[in-house]
Protein backbone atom coordinates (compact mmCIF):
# COMPACT_ATOMS: atom_id res chain seq x y z
CA UNK A 1 0.00 0.00 0.00
CA UNK A 2 1.36 3.09 -1.25
CA UNK A 3 1.32 6.65 0.74
CA UNK A 4 -1.10 8.04 -1.33
CA UNK A 5 -3.73 5.09 -0.93
CA UNK A 6 -2.66 5.49 3.08
CA UNK A 7 -3.95 8.77 2.93
CA UNK A 8 -6.98 8.40 1.19
CA UNK A 9 -7.69 5.84 3.65
CA UNK A 10 -7.57 7.94 6.57
CA UNK A 11 -9.57 10.62 4.20
CA UNK A 12 -12.03 8.49 3.64
CA UNK A 13 -12.43 7.46 7.73
CA UNK A 14 -12.42 11.07 9.01
CA UNK A 15 -15.42 11.63 6.82
CA UNK A 16 -17.02 8.96 8.70
CA UNK A 17 -16.65 6.26 6.38
CA UNK A 18 -17.12 2.76 7.95
CA UNK A 19 -13.71 0.69 7.82
CA UNK A 20 -15.61 -2.39 6.31
CA UNK A 21 -16.95 0.38 3.48
CA UNK A 22 -13.68 1.75 2.42
CA UNK A 23 -12.10 -1.63 2.38
CA UNK A 24 -15.34 -3.28 0.52
CA UNK A 25 -15.77 -0.53 -1.79
CA UNK A 26 -12.49 0.94 -2.61
CA UNK A 27 -9.42 -1.04 -1.51
CA UNK A 28 -10.75 -4.75 -1.99
CA UNK A 29 -7.61 -6.50 -3.36
CA UNK A 30 -6.45 -5.39 0.38
CA UNK A 31 -6.84 -7.13 3.70
CA UNK A 32 -9.28 -5.49 6.24
CA UNK A 33 -6.65 -4.94 8.71
CA UNK A 34 -4.39 -3.34 6.46
CA UNK A 35 -6.91 -0.76 5.57
CA UNK A 36 -7.97 -0.89 9.60
CA UNK A 37 -4.27 -0.06 10.54
CA UNK A 38 -3.70 2.61 7.61
CA UNK A 39 -6.61 4.50 9.11
CA UNK A 40 -5.84 3.86 12.71
CA UNK A 41 -2.50 4.39 12.41
CA UNK A 42 -3.27 7.75 11.47
CA UNK A 43 -5.37 8.45 14.31
CA UNK A 44 -8.53 8.14 12.34
CA UNK A 45 -11.64 6.36 12.95
CA UNK A 46 -14.99 5.97 11.26
CA UNK A 47 -18.08 7.42 13.32
CA UNK A 48 -19.43 3.58 14.24
CA UNK A 49 -16.23 2.51 15.47
CA UNK A 50 -15.90 5.28 17.27
CA UNK A 51 -19.68 4.56 18.89
CA UNK A 52 -18.91 1.05 19.41
CA UNK A 53 -15.72 1.97 21.49
CA UNK A 54 -17.41 4.42 23.81
CA UNK A 55 -20.43 1.66 24.19
CA UNK A 56 -18.06 -0.68 25.26
CA UNK A 57 -16.43 1.21 27.34
CA UNK A 58 -19.54 2.76 28.91
CA UNK A 59 -20.30 -1.26 29.88
CA UNK A 60 -17.03 -1.97 31.28
CA UNK A 61 -17.67 1.61 33.51
CA UNK A 62 -20.37 -0.46 34.82
CA UNK A 63 -19.52 -2.90 35.75
CA UNK A 64 -15.81 -1.82 37.30
CA UNK A 65 -15.87 -1.54 41.16
CA UNK A 66 -12.38 0.11 41.55
CA UNK A 67 -12.14 4.09 41.08
CA UNK A 68 -8.97 3.97 39.20
CA UNK A 69 -10.21 1.83 36.58
CA UNK A 70 -13.66 4.24 36.05
CA UNK A 71 -11.21 7.24 36.06
CA UNK A 72 -9.42 5.77 33.13
CA UNK A 73 -12.16 4.42 31.54
CA UNK A 74 -13.49 8.22 31.95
CA UNK A 75 -10.54 9.55 30.66
CA UNK A 76 -10.57 7.71 27.52
CA UNK A 77 -14.85 8.11 26.66
CA UNK A 78 -13.72 12.20 27.14
CA UNK A 79 -10.64 11.43 24.21
CA UNK A 80 -13.25 9.52 21.89
CA UNK A 81 -15.88 11.83 22.57
CA UNK A 82 -13.91 14.47 21.25
CA UNK A 83 -12.75 13.20 18.54
CA UNK A 84 -16.39 12.71 17.34
CA UNK A 85 -16.51 16.71 18.23
CA UNK A 86 -13.89 17.26 16.34
CA UNK A 87 -14.56 15.11 13.23
CA UNK A 88 -18.01 16.85 13.13
CA UNK A 89 -16.44 20.52 13.17
CA UNK A 90 -14.43 19.20 10.50
CA UNK A 91 -16.87 17.85 8.59
CA UNK A 92 -18.88 21.30 8.94
CA UNK A 93 -16.51 22.68 7.86
CA UNK A 94 -15.72 21.23 4.40
CA UNK A 95 -19.68 21.22 4.19
CA UNK A 96 -19.60 25.07 3.90
CA UNK A 97 -17.12 25.08 1.62
CA UNK A 98 -19.09 23.41 -0.36
CA UNK A 99 -22.37 25.19 -0.58
CA UNK A 100 -20.44 28.56 -1.07
CA UNK A 101 -18.85 26.63 -4.15
CA UNK A 102 -22.50 25.66 -5.32
CA UNK A 103 -24.28 28.82 -4.72
CA UNK A 104 -21.56 31.17 -6.28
Amino acid sequence: MDDKEIEEIRRLASEGKQISKIWEENYPEYDYYDVYFAAYDGGERSALGVKRMITTRLNKMAESRKSSERKEIMEDLDELVWHLYESLKASQQRLDKIRKIINQ
